[in-house]
């Protein structure tokens, strides 16, 4: 099965706000790619979407994987990287697409990887009535590396220092990380030390059979409690000061196991301290056991998609899917993510929620 397509709109505030930053060509296109994701990727089909005024404004970005060139059944593995793909970006409407082929395998430039994959793309886009501006492939998007068009364009080039370029020093600018690759970003979420979860899983039990407090630990219950003991929590992170020990991340579990409480904590994704909360959803997730640490997984989720960082999102669900197999607000946050729905238009849902 082809997993779901990771995407990213490069910029969610109105055009009106936006400064213009062109890329003036296709390496410094490439350069881009990875502040545009988040990551440097790997062995990838990225397509990114064109629209705004000009038609030509980098908008919506998508990740696959890309599928092994020795794979037995691989024209209908590269029919489904391309199908999944094409039907995410179509979700943006776009006025046109660049197809980018990430991949060290082959021998360029008289041998591009993955030739019938871009053709695929390029047949897809067609299909859909699309400009297809770009087909490019790349080994690498780091700077140095090389990078060429499929035919019948055929040029070719080194992909710049992404420092030297305009468009991703005003992206890193904005705050905006950019990971060596996948796998750095999964780190993010990863699982804290196993002995110490090991000790918060038993008193997160004792929470549960109503022993915790016997022992001098907290246990949060009420609705309202639980709201203020998160709040607190953002605060200590917005101030730079938090700290989850033993006793605090057992409350927060506990709290955000409540339904009241987890909506509340969903309107703090959105609101004025958005990305002190997020902080907080990231370290509560490495630090709570297994499986209540599903909900700020999937709070984080909610975070990076109203973000835009649809590489995040992906890597926060799987880790609260892996948590807790069928957790249903992770699967709600999923549908979300898979819909396409703008971040503009999802904050807009949660802010008037509040009212």
């Amino acid at each position: 099965m082809t997993p779901p397509a990771e995407r990213l709109p490069v910029d969610h505030r109105p055009v009106e706000h936006r400064p213009v930053l062109r890329v003036r060509d296709q390496g410094e296109l490439v350069a881009a790619v990875p502040a545009m994701l988040g990551f440097h990727p790997r062995e990838s089909l990225v397509l990114m979407a064109t629209g705004g005024r000009s038609g030509h404004r980098l908008g919506l970005t998508l990740r696959v994987d890309l599928p092994p060139p020795e794979h037995p059944d691989y024209t209908d593995h590269a029919e489904l990287v391309v199908a999944s793909a094409v039907r995410g970006m179509l979700l943006d409407e776009p006025a046109g697409v660049i197809a980018v082929v990430v991949s060290e395998s082959g021998d360029p430039p008289r041998a591009l990887p993955h030739p019938l994959l871009a053709r695929r793309v390029a047949s897809a886009i067609e299909a859909a009535s699309l400009p297809l501006h770009a087909s490019m492939w790349a080994e690498r998007t780091a700077g140095g590396a090389r990078w060429a068009c499929y035919e019948p364009c055929g040029c070719a080039g080194v992909v710049p220092d992404p420092a030297t370029t305009a468009f991703v020093a005003a992206v890193v600018a904005e705050g905006r990380v950019v990971h060596a690759d996948r796998s750095a970003l999964a780190a993010l979420v990863a699982p804290a030390d196993p002995a110490v979860l090991r000790r918060r899983e038993k008193r997160l039990i004792q929470a549960t059979d109503g022993e915790l407090e016997e022992h001098g630990g907290e246990v949060v219950l009420d609705p309202a409690a639980g709201v203020f003991l998160v709040d607190a929590a953002i605060a200590d992170a917005a101030a730079g000061r938090l700290v989850l020990a033993d006793d605090r991340v057992v409350a927060l579990a506990t709290a955000l196991g409540i339904d009241e409480v987890r909506a509340e904590a969903l309107r703090r994704c959105a609101g004025p301290h958005a990305m002190a909360a997020e902080q907080l959803w990231t370290a509560l997730t490495r630090e709570t056991p297994d499986p209540e640490a599903a909900e700020p997984a999937a709070l984080l989720a909610m975070s990076a998609l109203l973000r835009g960082d649809g590489a995040l999102a992906n890597i926060a669900l799987d880790r609260a899917e892996g948590a807790w197999p069928g957790h249903a607000f992770a699967g709600l946050v999923r549908r979300a993510a898979m819909a396409g729905i703008r971040p503009s238009v999802m904050r807009e849902m949660l802010t008037r929620s509040v009212r």
